[in-house]
């Protein structure tokens, strides 16, 4: 008992101090990054690769841990004129940044690789706050009154 009278003791701030808002954007600009990776990647010849872990169970049931590469989807489509089209996606959605809009028009990989740190700037900034807001405002399901 003595022990403890001589300890100080104090609480654990909470790291949950971002505001919804915030973490919004945090999710967009990891997805915004993993496509500059994959645009880098097909820029220099070589195929970007991420891995993430999964439990898996074997036969006899015991359960390991076990890498595996994530399954990764380009946001960005060649055209039959040779330009890309870049769809900003947030979940399964793509963000529409004019009425009916929602594809940025590029030249190449190099000109997308020059605009995607652009778009990681925006929404650090807080310009795309609205068009998520307007995303993730669609996806919330209808609730039924009686």
């Amino acid at each position: 008992m003595n022990m403890l009278k001589e300890l100080t003791f104090a609480a654990v701030p909470r790291e949950n101090t971002l505001t919804p808002q915030q973490k919004r954007r945090n999710k967009l600009i990891a997805h915004l990054r993993e496509q500059l990776a994959m645009a880098q990647a097909e820029i220099d010849g070589r195929i970007h690769v991420v891995k993430k872990r999964r439990w898996e169970r074997t036969q006899d049931g015991q359960k390991h841990l076990v890498e595996v590469d994530k399954r990764l989807k380009q946001w960005w489509k060649p055209q039959a004129d040779g330009k890309l089209l870049l769809t900003v996606r947030y979940g399964a959605k793509a963000i529409e940044f004019e009425k009916g809009k929602d594809a940025v028009v590029l030249a190449d990989v190099r000109e997308l690789a020059a605009v995607l740190p652009k778009l990681i700037a925006a929404t650090e900034t807080g310009e795309l706050d609205g068009h998520i807001n307007a995303v993730t405002k669609a996806k919330q399901p209808v609730v039924m009154k009686r």
